[in-house]
């Protein structure tokens, strides 16, 4: 008969308890149990599995101080030589294995431990939840920890990913080291999720101010200057200015910047975000200006 997942969780807390509780690894003790709670947190919010996630928070560390040479032995070729290159592979994929050979062979749970490193291309869900709780569980006192906790708590989930993403490449690049390569294409695809995450947010900022015939142009290969062109239409100046406000409000305590704000008062207010233009119009102006005809051939995004 099948074993519950509640039945998996105790026998994984109790894994933990005997090898890390009383042991000279408490604060490694500390931090797995403030992964699990992190992880099952943000899997409420998510929609995902909350127990799943409380089981890969609990056993993502497991094999965390094991000599090599035992972890070696639970690893596949291939994970072998991936973890010869990047040692610090080695714990995660053994703590994955271990987790199929003493509690389930859940492969959804198996692979979010399994990459909870670095991660990889097209993480689910609970993959991005346990890489990013193993960065931002409450018992991490790095001020970067603490920035992404903070970028998570207030809904930036990708943005979050993508600077601990970006502040560990540099942490390893200031050692003289160079990151493994799918450190950094995981950076590359966050800086896009992470935009992406903006926009939308961006949107909802529109919305307040019951803003209309939003359209965002991807200008990646229109423009050296900026990435992405937001136009919006509202009816009054006091909409464009709460407009202005908002996205203030929006960025504030973000890796996100106001360059400048242009035509405050004006039936055309611009700001710029550098890689983010939005532009606030009247309607009158807008269609003055006819912005959609000059970027008939530019891409647009749905957000």
């Amino acid at each position: 008969m099948e074993i519950s997942l509640k039945n998996k969780i105790n026998k994984a807390r109790k894994l933990i308890d005997e090898k890390y509780k009383d042991s000279c690894h408490k604060e490694r003790y500390l931090h797995i149990l403030g992964v699990a709670d992190m992880a099952k947190r943000l899997a409420t919010l998510y929609n995902v599995n909350e127990e799943k996630a409380y089981i890969a928070g609990l056993m993502h560390d497991y094999y965390k101080y094991e000599p090599k040479e035992e972890m070696q032995i639970l690893l596949t070729s291939e994970e072998k030589k991936e973890a010869e290159e990047c040692n610090v592979l080695y714990h995660s994929y053994a703590s994955a294995r271990a987790y199929k050979k003493l509690i389930d062979d859940d492969e959804e749970v198996f692979s979010a431990i399994k990459n909870h490193v670095f991660g990889h291309l097209n993480m689910t869900k609970l993959e991005e939840i346990i890489l990013i709780s193993d960065y931002i569980e409450e018992n991490r006192k790095y001020p970067n920890c603490i920035f992404c906790r903070s970028l998570v708590n207030r809904g930036f989930f990708y943005t979050a990913i993508y600077e601990s993403t970006r502040h560990t490449i540099s942490f390893i690049e200031s050692k003289g080291q160079k990151p493994a390569i799918m450190q950094v294409s995981v950076l590359q695809q966050y800086k896009e999720l992470m935009f992406m995450e903006l926009l939308n947010k961006i949107k909802e900022a529109l919305d307040k101010v019951k803003a209309s015939d939003i359209i965002v142009y991807d200008m990646k290969e229109k423009s050296p200057f900026y990435d992405y062109f937001v136009l919006a239409t509202v009816s009054s100046l006091r909409q464009a200015g709460a407009v202005k406000s908002y996205i203030e409000e929006l960025i504030l305590d973000t890796p996100f910047k106001i360059r400048s704000v242009e035509g405050e008062d004006t039936e055309w207010v611009l700001i710029d975000c550098y890689d983010i233009i939005i532009s606030v119009f009247t309607k009158e102006e807008r269609e003055r200006l006819e912005f959609e005809k000059i970027y008939m051939d530019v891409p647009q995004l749905k957000i």
